[in-house]
């Protein structure tokens, strides 16, 4: 038999209550509603709209460093004279009367530029006109070079090419050209045999002097330790003169009072007178000593190239000469020139 409180613990339990089955209600039919609409054109729709905001919302903001976004526009209009570039700023429009007025602006420039280039050109003419060159005088063509007077010209000025040229000889070595400079050794030895080399070198040297005109330009270089130039400047700068008779009176004084003493450099000589840039230069000297290395005469020989300067060369000596002439007759041979040696005894 059973406990008592057991029987009543079991009649009390309730029983479970069993589920329901319930049906789902359908949703009632949209025809050609949503459902029936594919997923992708969906999303293409949205995506098309995104692009399409986003760039209504791109343009409306202005773009550059802020301000306005439209901003008027011009032509820049350059023209180039005499060397230099000249600007100038044509606003210009989007019809076509802009356009043309734009047009006519620039055409005005262009004609104000041509005529500053012709005023420009008239000046040019006549400051060559007082330039070395051809001048009329006397109904005749003139040929005018150098500077003017005994001070004019400057170093490294030459003639003109129009200018005519001249023969002109020293010691028979004839020269040619419009240009002449002589370098002429005065050291102490030229005092030898009673002063004849000297005084020899002076004539021939004031023929040559003589036979030049006045558009021919010419300079005289005496040197022994020492380089001694006719008309110099307050500077001390070389001047190429032109053949005017006072000019050349005022040389041949020049070589008249030269004298003869001290020793031999010939290399710095000859380089200011090459720097002179002439078309023929004379170098007349007793002594081949001393004899310059082979740099010295590399740079002698390119500044007559550079120049196209002709070196005649004269040596004098004492007694049959030995060799062929040595470095003077090199210099000579070298720039087209000619090289004679002359026996000093013989004079």
């Amino acid at each position: 038999m059973l406990p008592l409180y057991n029987v009543h613990m079991t009649a009390a339990r309730p029983s479970p209550k069993r589920l329901e089955r319930r049906e789902i209600p359908q949703l009632p039919s949209l025809g050609l509603g949503l459902r029936s609409i594919p997923a992708w054109m969906i999303s293409l729709v949205f995506h098309v709209a995104l692009v399409v905001i986003l760039g209504l919302l791109w343009t409306a903001q202005p773009s550059g460093t802020g301000g306005e976004a439209d901003r008027p526009a011009g032509i820049a209009v350059v023209y180039e004279s005499q060397g230099e570039e000249s600007y100038a700023l044509v606003d210009s429009s989007d019809n076509v009367e802009g356009a043309t007025e734009t047009a006519a602006v620039a055409d005005a420039i262009a004609d104000s530029l041509s005529e500053s280039d012709a005023l420009i050109d008239a000046a040019n003419e006549a400051i060559a006109s007082m330039l070395p060159g051809s001048v009329e005088a006397g109904g005749e063509s003139e040929a005018a070079s150098g500077g003017i007077g005994l001070s004019g010209g400057g170093e490294g000025l030459t003639g003109s090419a129009d200018v005519p040229k001249v023969k002109t000889s020293v010691f028979g070595i004839e020269g040619e050209g419009s240009s002449f400079v002589y370098v002429f050794d005065r050291s102490a030895s030229m005092n030898g045999y009673s002063g004849a080399p000297l005084a020899k070198a002076k004539r021939e040297l004031s023929t040559s002097l003589k036979s030049l005109g006045p558009a021919h330009q010419f300079q005289v270089i005496f040197y022994n330790d020492y380089v001694r130039i006719f008309g110099v400047d307050s500077a001390g700068v070389a001047q190429i003169h032109r053949g005017e008779e006072r000019t050349k009176e005022e040389a041949l004084r020049f070589v008249r009072e030269t004298i003869a003493d001290g020793g031999t450099a010939h290399i710095p000589a000859l380089r200011r007178g090459l720097g002179l840039s002439p078309d023929v230069l004379f170098f007349l000297t007793d002594a081949d000593r001393p004899v310059p290395n082979q740099r010295e005469l590399d740079l002698l020989l390119d500044a007559a190239s550079r120049a196209g300067t002709t070196l005649h060369c004269i040596q004098f000596g004492s007694g049959v000469i030995q060799g062929e002439g040595g470095w003077i007759a090199h210099l000579a041979r070298s720039t087209g020139g000619n090289f004679r040696y002359i026996n000093v005894a013989e004079f």
